[in-house]
């Protein structure tokens, strides 16, 4: 959701890690000091995938960067070591999920931190992780200037995407034993499409998705893959492919949609449908409920916040200079493929405390080259179903959690369950306000759907009262 150039999802809208196989290098990191052990200390740090050989489409692809993930951990308030922990993103960073409603502290409309009353750490860990490349990290090569081929959709592809994300994870957790209890996944926008193939990687899915990953592969091989596969909490998801655009231009011309934004707006609409009608008025589509740029603002603000000196300890648990593998000479032997746009706040303060970058380098872009127009063309889960049969054979066996932001015009809820009919073959759908059914030939599966009224597509940011009790309440009904 960058603009309208969207940071989370982009749709045309009528439109080792250390597991002993040596497949990453050791993680640096930074943590707090703290009582009541390892487990209850915040950390902030990175993670460092080392190169590797994968298949995509039945072709061999080699990743000859080493990627350095970003990480911020915030331990739960109490009895951290047996609490779930929560793996957080969205859909190209994780700078919506950790500025609004989920951490102890949250970036406030006018920018300022304040502590957040609604923090998920009453209850849960909090794993942030950003993606290859976005917020924070970054890209090493050893002994060669970067190429055009290592910013290629060869590496930036959402198949890759969700791998590293997952191995990022499981280095975390492995290098963290003291924490012990389930692990549950959360994301927002196309964080349902990393997700739903973290997922599928998980299952051992492999014959849903046409990638390869040997790395991948050995590592779930050494862990107990059943303790990750407690849960995905969906924020406003993508997650069926190019059937869930067609339904999302449905859902724009339901008359009921159009009578709430008419409602919303003071000039009569002059077109049949609520997407074009909040267009015209200079309305946001993540939220019909204020305008587009006051949307901007709020975004902007936000991340401004988040590469503040002055408010990183808050944010991050950590404050910037005590990151291993943050300064500004650490940093400088590495690349961000994306350059700094009118998107990305001022980080003077940053060069000024961890040191110079390159020329048209940056410490934190909240996109990556695997964003539609920031790099990515025509990718699989806006052209094809696959990530849609993926989702549907994952919520057979994993608890699924999804959210209708009411005023979200960019993935409305309504729009899911035709977009699942369109590729759900024998599976019969069906929907009552509070969940979404799935019938499968060995039976049916409910899916767990929670309604926003007051909110459009950033949940976190609108109603985090309200998603911190329904996720507590989700969390323990559903727990081991």
């Amino acid at each position: 959701m960058r603009g309208l150039n969207i940071r989370c999802l982009t749709v045309t809208i009528g439109l080792t890690l250390s597991l002993g196989c040596g497949s990453a290098a050791p993680a640096t990191e930074t943590s707090t000091e703290s009582t009541g052990g390892a487990a209850s200390v915040a950390r902030a740090g990175f993670l460092d995938l080392a190169p590797r050989t994968v298949r995509l489409n039945e072709r061999s692809l080699s990743l000859e960067a080493t990627s350095k993930i970003f990480y911020d951990f915030r331990p739960a308030e109490q009895g951290a070591a047996t609490r779930p922990t929560i793996v957080l993103f969205n859909g190209f960073a994780a700078d919506v999920v950790r500025a609004f409603g989920t951490g102890p502290n949250s970036v406030q409309a006018d920018g300022r931190v304040a502590e957040n009353p609604d923090s998920l750490t009453r209850f849960a860990n909090l794993l942030y992780l950003e993606p290859r490349q976005a917020g924070f990290s970054y890209d090493l090569l050893d002994g060669r200037a970067m190429s055009a081929s290592d910013c290629s959709q060869d590496v930036f592809n959402e198949y890759v995407d969700a791998a590293d994300v997952l191995l990022a994870a499981l280095q975390f957790m492995n290098g963290h034993s003291e924490l012990k209890g389930p692990v549950y996944w959360l994301g927002e926008s196309y964080a349902g499409v990393r997700i739903s193939w973290i997922v599928a990687y998980l299952r051992q899915a492999w014959s849903l998705v046409p990638y390869q990953d040997e790395t991948l592969a050995n590592a779930l091989g050494q862990v107990d893959r059943s303790r990750y596969l407690r849960g995905q909490i969906l924020l406003q998801p993508w997650l069926v492919g190019a059937a869930h655009a067609s339904a999302i231009r449905a859902a724009c011309q339901s008359p009921s949609l159009l009578a709430a934004v008419q409602q919303s707006v003071s000039s009569p609409c002059t077109v049949e449908d609520a997407c074009d009608c909040a267009k015209q008025n200079s309305r946001s589509p993540y939220d019909y409920a204020v305008t587009i740029q006051a949307q901007k603002a709020r975004f902007f603000a936000a991340d401004s916040a988040q590469v503040s000196p002055e408010s990183a300890e808050a944010l991050y648990g950590v404050p910037f200079e005590k990151i291993a593998g943050l300064s500004g000479p650490e940093r400088a032997r590495g690349f961000k493929c994306n350059v700094a746009d009118d998107e990305t706040p001022d980080q003077s303060a940053l060069l000024s405390l961890l040191g110079e970058l390159p020329s048209g380098q940056s410490y934190n872009l909240a996109y990556s080259p695997l964003m539609p127009g920031k790099g990515s063309a025509n990718p699989d889960w806006q052209t094809q179903n696959l990530v849609g049969a993926a989702f549907l054979a994952n919520a057979q066996q994993v608890p699924t959690f999804i959210t209708d932001g009411r005023r979200d015009l960019v993935v409305p809820e309504s729009a899911l369950s035709p977009a699942l009919r369109a590729v759900a073959g024998a599976v019969t759908i069906s929907e009552t306000p509070s969940e979404l059914t799935l019938g499968f030939a060995t039976g049916a599966r409910a899916i767990s759907i929670r309604h926003y009224a007051n909110s459009g597509h950033m949940i976190t940011m609108n109603e985090p009262h309200a998603l911190a009790e329904d996720l507590s309440a989700w969390l323990t009904s559903h727990a081991p």
